[in-house]
This record gives C-alpha cells, sequence and structure tokens, in this order.
C-alpha cells in the first residue's frame, strides 16, 4: 500500500478572530512540529497556512479569518459542517503532560484557551487511552491523545478483520 494514500493532506479551520486566535494556534501547532508558512493578516482572505512534512507527505492545517457575518455565529458541537472535535496523536504520555503544562495552561492564563480536561486515562475508551482535552478561543474542541498499548491492538484488529484495508 502506498504509505501516503489517504493521509490528510490539508485542512481550513475557520475563526471568528485571526489574530485572537493566531496565538492559540501557534502555541498549538509549533508544539506539535508545524511550522507556520505563509500568512497573511489582513484583507478579506486573511490566513496562517501550518505545515509539516512526514515522509514525503505534506500536512497542512490553515486557520482563516470567517467572512462577513459568519464570524458572529458561535460554534455549535454537532451542527453539520462543523468539526466535533479534532484529536492529535501525542508520542507517549509525558508528550501529553508537556502539552498541558506548556501550552495549554499559559493560554488559559491568557484568556486564549479553555482546559475541559487535565491530562487523564480515559477508561471509558480504554485503559491505555491518555489525553488531555481543550477548546480554542471560538469553542472548537480539540485533544491530544497517547493509545497505550496501540501496536499490540493494531495486531489484533487486522487478525480478526483481515488486512484489507491496509492493502487498499
Amino acid at each position: 500500500m502506498n504509505p501516503h494514500r489517504g493521509l490528510l493532506h490539508h485542512m481550513n479551520i475557520n475563526v471568528s478572530n485571526l489574530r485572537r486566535s493566531s496565538e492559540f494556534y501557534r502555541g498549538l501547532f509549533t508544539y506539535l512540529g508545524y511550522s507556520r508558512v505563509d500568512f497573511s493578516h489582513e484583507g478579506e482572505w486573511a490566513f496562517e497556512d501550518w505545515k509539516r512534512w512526514l515522509e514525503g507527505t505534506p500536512h497542512e492545517i490553515s486557520i482563516v479569518q470567517a467572512h462577513g457575518d459568519f464570524p458572529y455565529i458561535k460554534e455549535q458541537r454537532r451542527a453539520v459542517g462543523r468539526h466535533n472535535h479534532i484529536a492529535f496523536c501525542a508520542a507517549d504520555r509525558a508528550d501529553v503532560d508537556g502539552l498541558y503544562e506548556e501550552v495549554l495552561k499559559p493560554l488559559e492564563e491568557q484568556g486564549l484557551c479553555e482546559i475541559e480536561d487535565p491530562p487523564c486515562t480515559c477508561f471509558e475508551y480504554n485503559d491505555g487511552y491518555y489525553a488531555t482535552f481543550f477548546f480554542d478561543p471560538d469553542g472548537l474542541k480539540y485533544e491530544f491523545v497517547y493509545t497505550e498499548g496501540y501496536p499490540e491492538y493494531r495486531k489484533e484488529w487486522l487478525a480478526e478483520h483481515g488486512s484489507q484495508s491496509e492493502e487498499r
């Protein structure tokens, strides 16, 4: 299987105030290894592009100033066309703790982030699911998660379901 097939290439996140949200996303994306590669804070198409490369594939996330009256429409979780939440993978539990201590807590003190849950084991998912949950300045929900034992789980899943999904 081509290792690039099906990976997320890019996505846009619309925000109500690009300058305010920029501080939140700068902290988050820099911690996650993204670099700001382009931006314009002026005009109708104000944006910031954040990118990282993995095995020759670009992964880009853009934050974009919402247009017209749209900045005044508040986030409605589970509404059509809105994301419920986005979860980023952590390297290990210490990585989750690091984001929380180094990025999220300072952003929350500045009023640029709301922490829903500090790092914890989420037994409702599985015993090795360790995550922190938080919101950006517009109320968009994010998660940073490490799943202990994932390689073993993956092997069990493939044994049960076959490898068809990996061969496409």
